[in-house]
């Protein structure tokens, strides 16, 4: 009983640091990266995405037309853009998480062909997405970096 007592007690101290972290006037150790990614979740918190990965979809995809696009839900969606006599292509982003991470983000790159008058729907263009999903990915990172330098 002594021992679970002196456990317990123990977790409580341990607990009470962390109030006294917050409370505590003097010392604040907060490195400029830590303040720049809280000011990033404050910002993601009003988004529901991370800010950074949803503007470098929008500065990415800025030379397609853009269809819809819902900030609270993470979803970029492009109209069909036509790059040569009888190809077209739409992207799709989808962003699912606050974090800047690459399994937070998701594009897809559909594609259509011109057969006999009419558009054709194509398979989705894997090579295509992966290079848009790391495009993005790089932008976002940019942006990060631009913005805790200014800091």
């Amino acid at each position: 009983m002594k021992k679970y007592l002196c456990l317990f007690v123990g977790l409580l101290m341990l607990n009470g640091c962390s109030y006294l972290r917050e409370v505590w006037p003097f010392g604040d150790e907060k490195t400029a990266e830590n303040q720049t990614q809280e000011a990033v979740v404050e910002k993601a918190d009003a988004l529901k995405v991370n800010p950074y990965l949803w503007q470098a979809a929008l500065d990415k995809l800025s030379f397609m037309p853009l269809a819809s696009s819902d900030a609270e839900g993470g979803v970029i969606v492009t109209d069909w853009k036509t790059f040569s006599n009888n190809e077209q292509f739409k992207v799709v982003v989808h962003i699912y998480s606050q974090k800047l991470q690459a399994n937070s983000l998701k594009a897809e790159v559909y594609k259509r062909r011109l057969k006999n008058g009419a558009w054709v729907d194509d398979t989705v263009d894997n090579r295509l997405s992966a290079e848009t999903e790391n495009a993005i990915l790089m932008q976002a990172r940019e942006l990060y970096h631009r913005d805790v330098m200014t800091r």
